[in-house]
């Protein structure tokens, strides 16, 4: 069965055959992993608007209803963030200096 990942970081899509009974979201990730070189900590998966969230990696495509040509949308999260308290920031958006771990 083949499905379509769409990359939502640039609209890039990712087609791949897979045996939905076999195959988990887990599987898929390490598929998307094996493609884009995204760490599959980082990849979340959207199946029909809704983030499938990480306990459902265990789960087979067939289980999660994922079938024939279904679109998928794989978005990425962000690790990192603030811990300036407030002090400021222009890569988060706090607006002044801090010791932002985006960078």
């Amino acid at each position: 069965m083949k499905v379509h990942c769409k990359l939502a970081s640039n609209n890039e899509t990712l087609d791949f055959d897979v045996d939905n009974k076999n195959t988990s979201l887990e599987d898929l990730k390490e598929m998307i992993h094996d493609r884009t070189g995204t760490d599959t900590n980082l990849i979340n998966i959207e199946l029909d608007n809704k983030k499938l969230p990480c306990r459902y990696d265990k789960k087979s495509l067939y289980k999660l209803h994922i079938e024939e040509s279904s679109n998928i949308r794989v978005i990425y999260s962000l690790a990192g963030g603030c811990d300036c308290f407030g002090c400021g920031c222009d890569i988060c958006g706090c607006g002044g200096n801090c010791r932002c771990s985006i960078m």
